[in-house]
């Protein structure tokens, strides 16, 4: 399992930082992704459908995938 906090990141900051972690990730390792920011949310979860990545969870605060 890996761990990211993008709290303070706004929408690509956040969205990159989680693609520098999440290209190096084996199939079904997940990732706990915590933000504060509801635009870096929307676009992680955005990046999540277009890259056909995994949606665990989805609980205040924080993302859970898998790739």
């Amino acid at each position: 399992m890996r761990e990211i906090n993008v709290t303070g990141l706004q929408c690509t900051q956040a969205v990159m930082a989680v693609l520098r972690e999440v290209v190096s990730m084996k199939e079904e390792e997940e990732m706990h992704i915590t933000y504060e920011e509801p635009n870096a949310r929307r676009d992680i979860l955005a990046m999540v459908k277009r890259r056909k990545y995994n949606l665990v969870k989805d609980k205040s605060k924080l993302l859970i995938i898998t790739k």
